[in-house]
């Protein structure tokens, strides 16, 4: 069964502001095909929108990477040819980056192992509760707001593993690296333009498992109107990613993350609710 054009663009637009908002995009998604009687998301459907999500990251982040690429790019430079001062603040970014992506790269060899915990909702529901504990646990911590200069690769490392918790099915990528960048003691404004960051990487890395899926399945089998749809959807996506940025900017801002640590409870136990021998009734 496929797709289709309305419901394509609904799917963009729930998984484009549910890959921003810390409440789980694979979860939400999985949930919303299932209810429309799909057993599985598409690789191409999966494909279009981790682009899209690569590429509106992208979109919003560049002003901070180009900053970054032009700090490491003067830091070559020897410092008596140098017409103005390194901008330190940014090298230290890319140090912290640089770091946290080991463990998302580590992450993303093993992504195929973990794919199949999407196949049951009573796994999503446990990991939607594990996501919400994850989002509510640093409110009960004090709070604190290293820079990046005074951020250790340990704490890097720490980062870089709350974006790979990502890959689970029910955990928010961007919700639980900024919890442990919080613990960490990193502001959740700073912490949070560092998962977008870290997500560029993530999503691409994902997209290229689902290139490789789609590859293996046989794209003969693909249809001029799936792949249409799945454009939509992507299309979609991209839009609400951006929305979705300025959205949980003034969330945090006003009520931080703790809010959706309910909201991950209510979901579970909706999710739970329609679960009779793993199926949607």
């Amino acid at each position: 069964m496929e797709l289709s054009f309305f419901e394509s663009l609904v799917l963009g637009l729930i998984s484009g502001f549910a890959e921003i908002l810390p409440v789980s995009a694979q979860a939400h998604r999985l949930v919303i095909l299932k209810m429309l009687g799909i057993n599985s998301e598409s690789a191409v459907l999966r494909l279009m929108i981790h682009l899209a999500t690569a590429g509106a990251l992208y979109f919003y982040c560049k002003g901070h990477i180009v900053r970054m690429m032009r700090a490491r790019r003067l830091a070559r430079i020897p410092k008596s040819r140098r017409k103005r001062p390194l901008d330190m603040e940014a090298l230290m970014d890319f140090r912290m980056l640089l770091f946290a992506t080991i463990p998302v790269i580590l992450g993303l060899i093993v992504y195929s192992k973990v794919k199949f915990l999407s196949g049951k909702l009573i796994y999503l529901a446990a990991l939607l509760l594990v996501n919400g504990i994850i989002l509510y646990i640093p409110q009960y911590l004090p709070g604190s707001n290293k820079q990046s200069g005074a951020l250790s690769r340990v704490d890097s490392l720490y980062f870089g593993l709350g974006s790979m918790l990502g890959m689970l099915p029910g955990v928010s990528s961007i919700g639980s690296a900024v919890s442990i960048g919080s613990v960490r003691g990193m502001d959740q404004e700073k912490a949070l333009g560092f998962a977008l960051l870290l997500n560029i990487p993530l999503n691409l890395g994902i997209a290229l498992w689902d290139l490789i899926e789609l590859l293996s399945a046989g794209a003969g089998s693909l249809t001029f109107r799936s792949l249409l749809f799945a454009l939509f959807a992507g299309c979609a996506a991209f839009v609400a990613i951006i929305l979705g940025i300025h959205l949980l900017k003034k969330i945090v801002k006003s009520a931080g993350y703790s809010v959706f640590g309910f909201y991950h409870y209510k979901c579970r136990g909706n999710v739970q609710c329609h679960i009779i021998n793993g199926n949607i009734t």
